[in-house]
């Protein structure tokens, strides 16, 4: 087991290696760990981006997989760079089958007795475990993932470095703040520890077969809990081409529009009705099956949307669809994105620009929605403005599913297919039973609110008259209170009075059936004269309040 000093020592070795002295200068200052046939290392002529990538592969899983989260990030990071972090998909070197048998052994037993055929020759190798084909006694033709041996106490002992690396070098090169390395090493960090469970990613397929039990042509693997744990995985093994391979699907005699159509109403069920969505939908992990269904692999990235949160993402995409700007800011800030005050008015009028370079025509047809998607994240970072996990794992997923539709559909409209689903989830969540359940909770929720300030009031006094509570207001703002109190007080009263004698006097003069005459009917004259005096003495008070 390699220590974590002597992993330091290593991860500098590759670092000036590659020339990246500046990183190795953020592990080791002093330069006391490297080793001195690296101090003067000649000039290397490829590009940075080639190099950084050949470095990844160098230091080993944790940083492939690392370079694969970055890769995902396209619109954070330079072109040129994604190409190459991209490669690092298919360039990981497998491990001896002496080294995976005995984790293998651990799940199954003994592997000639569980299986017909094992196939020791893996059929992918992935940064985490590898992937072999088989054939179960009963029949059943598997995919057997299995872990790498010392993954988890390596990975443990690099998270700890790049913890260290990703804080030094924000301190010592601000000018890469913007790329938010230490959010992204402590994302990285939850993601890759989860994916090292691999009976997690088993559920996560059971749960996506469970809610897409009723949707014809769309398949996830059974997986054989038996022989399934958090190091092994044996699933059924899918038969197909990649859904990128054009070509291919239309020599199978499948229509590719169709599948377009199909993968996208997946998705969106999976975002904006199930909550629960696939996270790495590259072209490798989807398939078309000799049956023309389109399979799902690879669980080990899932997204989780709560239901208030679907309704946000859906304004949110209505709105970039529109071209409405200030619905779109509404919708960042209520998923978690702030705002500098004195920046707002130019982040705003950034947004306004992208969304009408989008915008392709008078029609929403015309609307480029993978384009304006994929501006957000460079608009934002221009500002230094962090990005929640949650949408640009949206963003991210939303603009890979766009080019897939577009591969295999080159006339797929974002817009025109989405708009009516969308419009359809709103109007399901609105009317369905959970639905108005939640409208009449909310009702009683706000009229037990109304029915309760009564009582507030009453312990608020209650406590005033106790001497429990304590209220610091400056003695000239008690003046004016007392005073704006007091005349509309007066006012009130003088106009009641005035009132009510006005109309209590008309009424004992018109309304009796008994003729007034003499000195009653004088009194009566008199008191409607009085009455009227201080009507027009409170009209005249309440005007001068005014003035």
């Amino acid at each position: 087991m390699v220590t974590r000093l002597r992993r330091y020592g290593q991860i500098i070795d590759i670092l000036v290696k590659y020339g990246f002295s500046v990183g190795a200068d953020a592990l080791d200052p002093d330069g006391s760990r490297r080793r001195k046939f690296h101090r003067n290392v000649k000039q290397d002529e490829r590009s940075v981006y080639e190099r950084a990538r050949l470095a990844l592969q160098e230091l080993g899983p944790t940083f492939v997989k690392f370079g694969q989260i970055m890769a995902s990030r396209g619109q954070s990071f330079p072109p040129e760079f994604i190409e190459e972090m991209k490669k690092l998909h298919d360039e990981v070197g497998p491990v001896p089958w002496e080294e995976i048998e005995p984790i293998l052994q651990e799940y199954v037993g003994n592997v000639d007795e569980v299986f017909e055929i094992f196939e020791k020759k893996p059929i992918a190798a992935a940064s985490i475990g590898q992937v072999y084909r088989a054939v179960l006694k009963t029949g059943e033709v598997v995919a057997v993932k299995v872990q790498r041996p010392g993954i988890i106490e390596q990975i443990n002992t690099d998270m700890l470095i790049l913890e260290s690396m990703a804080k030094r070098v924000e301190r010592l090169l601000p000018d890469l703040r913007v790329y938010n390395p230490t959010g992204m090493v402590k994302d990285f960090s939850i993601q890759i520890k989860r994916e090292l469970d691999f009976s997690r990613e088993g559920k996560n397929s059971d749960h996506f077969s469970h809610n897409f039990k009723d949707f014809p042509g769309i398949k996830f693997p059974k997986i054989y809990w038996d022989y399934s744990g958090k190091r092994v995985l044996v699933m059924e093994f899918v038969e197909g081409v990649r859904v990128d391979n054009v070509e291919t699907i239309k020599t199978m005699g499948y229509d590719t529009v169709a599948i377009a159509d199909r993968g996208f109403s997946a998705f969106l069920q999976m975002i904006f009705r199930d909550g629960f969505f696939h996270q790495d939908p590259h072209p490798g992990n989807l398939r078309v099956t000799p049956k023309g269904e389109l399979a799902f692999l690879d669980f080990g990235e899932v997204g989780v949307i709560r239901p208030e949160r679907q309704d946000v993402f859906i304004k949110l995409i209505l709105s970039i669809t529109d071209g409405d700007v200030n619905t779109l800011v509404d919708c960042f800030e209520k998923l978690g994105v702030q705002f500098r005050p004195d920046d707002l008015d130019e982040v705003k009028d950034e947004l306004f620009f992208m969304l009408q370079d989008a915008s392709g025509g008078s029609e929403i047809k015309d609307y480029d929605v993978g384009g304006a998607i994929g501006s957000i994240p460079e608009v934002l970072n221009k500002y230094h403005i962090a990005v929640p996990q949650a949408l640009f794992a949206l963003l991210k997923v939303i603009v890979m599913i766009l080019g897939i539709g577009m591969e295999l559909d080159p006339n797929f409209n974002f817009s025109e297919k989405a708009r009516p689903y969308l419009g359809q989830v709103v109007h399901d969540r609105l009317f369905s039973a959970s639905g108005l359940k939640k409208s009449t909770a909310s009702i009683f929720d706000g009229f037990e609110n109304i029915m309760s300030i009564p009582s507030i009031l009453n312990r608020t006094l209650s406590k005033m008259q106790a001497g429990q509570m304590k209220i610091d207001i400056a003695v000239s703002e008690v003046e004016d209170v007392a005073r704006t109190i007091e005349e509309a007080s007066d006012k009130f009263l003088v106009g009641v009075i005035g009132g009510a004698m006005v109309l209590s006097a008309g009424i004992v003069v018109h309304a009796s059936d008994v003729p007034i005459e003499g000195v009653i009917f004088w009194i009566a004259m008199i008191g409607y004269f009085i009455a009227i005096v201080i009507a027009i003495f409170a009209l005249y008070r309440v005007m001068k309040g005014k003035k």
